[in-house]
């Protein structure tokens, strides 16, 4: 069975008045969050910056600055692609995350925000996956500099093994300097990630077994 199968397991039958109090409870919770988000993303827009170095990165035609990034703007995100440089292909995940993006990204630029994406693998990696998955995004090799490990997006455990970290820093050019504002990762990441949510509000929900849905209800691995 695949999620394209329809399951057998469905919720109970109830009538108009039953199913609108009960959409009414779940109303009432949505809000609550809702007001949470508010109160967490005025904190946000309260912390503290850092600079950061104006790493040179590798592009599809050369040296490229953290500053380049920007491309006359002064508010930057940048999507951390997790691509170890062992690797022949990106990370599941990720690949998902990007295919998840804007299909006019020109709507995030109009907001004075520009896009870019950072993987450590080298660049001829990298544009190979671009060119099979047909993206058209602004992607650059860390490869040659410290950044992955400066920032944390790839990290070493207690046993010498290296492991990286997908997720997203938000950037400010002040003055020539590009400072960072926020990062995220792990679940932090499901924020610009709209079929996640699309599927949160479906009957089954994301079918992946860390979720807490009902008996019979499907359940896939997360990252199967």
């Amino acid at each position: 069975m695949d999620k394209l199968d329809q399951p057998a397991a469905a919720p109970p039958v109830a009538d108009r008045s039953t199913f609108d109090a009960a959409l009414a409870e779940q109303v009432a919770r949505e809000k609550e969050v809702t007001r949470l988000d508010d109160r967490v993303s005025a904190a946000r827009r309260r912390l503290p910056m850092v600079e950061v170095d104006d790493y040179t990165f590798t592009g599809p035609d050369g040296p490229v600055r953290l500053t380049d990034l920007f491309d006359g703007r002064y508010l930057l995100m940048v999507q951390n692609v997790m691509f170890d440089p062992s690797w022949d292909a990106g990370c599941p995940s990720c690949t998902w995350a990007v295919d998840n993006l804007p299909a006019d990204m020109d709507r995030v630029a109009d907001e004075g925000i520009a896009f870019a994406m950072v993987a450590q693998a080298p660049i001829d990696k990298l544009e190979a996956w671009r060119a099979e998955r047909g993206w058209d995004h602004t992607w650059v090799s860390s490869y040659d500099t410290t950044y992955h490990y400066d920032w944390g997006w790839t990290r070493t455990d207690d046993e010498g093994n290296e492991g990286q970290l997908p997720g997203y820093s938000y950037y400010l050019l002040k003055d020539g300097t590009p400072y960072l504002t926020y990062m995220t990762t792990a679940r932090g990441t499901e924020a610009i990630l709209p079929t996640a949510h699309i599927m949160d509000r479906t009957v089954y929900g994301r079918q992946q077994d860390w979720e807490d849905s009902p008996e019979g209800w499907p359940q896939y691995p997360t990252y199967g």
